[in-house]
């Protein structure tokens, strides 16, 4: 079995409630078996233009799936929960749900389809600060950085304006959530 973290969002309908029941459906006998949860935090959109609120969360499974067959697991759970993909639009898009497969233990992986590890994890706070949770320990496994040290990077890069400014708050803690690390809830960095 393989130790796998999956990025949640959300920022159509009701976000914990998706976020949720995404979660309760990874779970799979004897495919997947789900270990954490992160709180859930509120966010702005970062890389589109959106008027409305991320919900963002992430869970730490293992699996004996393989990548590919994770990815199109994530993509069909997506699907279930009223993801519409418009091939045709630029950019991100508002969605229901979105699933990233974000580490697939240190497994190091590039096709057209999935690259491992998910490649903007380290620009996104509303993924490392929800990642740094459950798991701060974790070392990417192209950098041999933890997740607690690139969080800490990515605040000093936003405070020295070389990355634009991204607010994460943090709002609720799931029943299968562990405590939160002190200092990661409710960071804001507009100022």
């Amino acid at each position: 079995m393989i130790r796998a973290y999956i990025g949640f969002g959300s920022n159509l309908g009701n976000g914990r409630e998706l976020v949720l029941s995404a979660w309760s459906r990874l779970a799979i006998p004897e495919k997947i078996v789900l270990h954490k949860l992160s709180s859930f935090y509120i966010t702005e959109a970062v890389g589109l233009v959106s008027q409305s609120l991320f919900t963002n969360a992430v869970g730490e499974v293992e699996t004996d799936l393989q990548p590919l067959e994770l990815l199109h697991l994530l993509l069909e759970v997506e699907k279930e929960h009223g993801r519409q993909r418009d091939v045709g639009a630029a950019g991100y898009q508002d969605r229901t749900l979105d699933l990233d497969l974000l580490y697939f233990g240190a497994t190091l992986y590039s096709t057209p389809e999935l690259t491992l590890p998910h490649p903007r994890i380290a620009d996104r706070l509303f993924v490392l600060v929800p990642l740094a949770e459950i798991a701060p320990e974790f070392q990417d496994p192209v950098t041999g950085i933890t997740v607690k040290s690139m969080v800490q990077q990515l605040i000093l890069q936003i405070a020295q304006g070389r990355m634009p400014p991204q607010s994460v708050l943090q709002e609720e803690i799931p029943s299968s959530a562990v405590v939160p690390l002190n200092g990661w809830g409710k960071t804001s960095l507009n100022d």
